[in-house]
């Protein structure tokens, strides 16, 4: 009997060992993530906000086109790995003038006039690149200085409001 119990001791010990010698001493450890690209949005103030023209008189068109000139800013708040951002407007044409941006409001005659400031005007009816304005994106913002008028359609002028909806949209890159 002590031969049976040495023989099993010394089988449990070389499978002991054994199994010991087949540790693993290494392993592969793998990784994953994802950078992604920065992004833009418009400025808190801008995604839903009313631009009140000042009031005019029928009169105020005797002599001009266009009255009561807005100036007002569209911003982009961008990330600092954003270079450009390219500002997209669109909306409903006017029946009188598809270059203008139509009334939806009581006065006839007249509809919105959108232009980037000192630069060129946005027409309603225009191709993607004659409403897109490019920007350079600096310290983060991107700054689109804009007007807005009333502006004669070519039909009779009458009292009333002036109501328009454009859309801005924006792409960066």
């Amino acid at each position: 009997m002590k031969l049976n119990a040495l023989s099993a001791v010394l089988a449990i010990s070389g499978c002991i060992a054994a199994s010991s010698l087949h540790a693993a001493t290494t392993g592969t450890l793998r990784f994953t993530g994802q950078v992604d690209a920065g992004t833009c949005n418009l400025a808190a103030g801008d995604v839903n906000r009313t631009i009140t023209l000042p009031p005019v008189k029928v009169s105020d068109f005797d002599s001009s086109a266009q009255a009561g000139t807005t100036n007002f800013d569209i911003t982009a708040d961008c990330e600092s790995d954003i270079k450009n951002v390219f500002f997209l407007f669109t909306g409903t044409p006017s029946a009188g003038n598809g270059e203008l941006f139509a009334n939806t409001g009581t006065s006839g005659g007249t509809a919105l006039s959108l232009s980037h400031r000192n630069v060129a005007y946005i027409p309603a009816n225009g191709t993607v690149d004659q409403r897109t304005r490019q920007l350079t994106v600096s310290n983060s913002k991107a700054v689109l200085p804009m007007n807005a008028s009333y502006r004669k359609t070519g039909e009779a002028i009458t009292k009333g409001s002036l109501a328009s909806a454009v859309t801005v949209s924006i792409t960066y890159n």
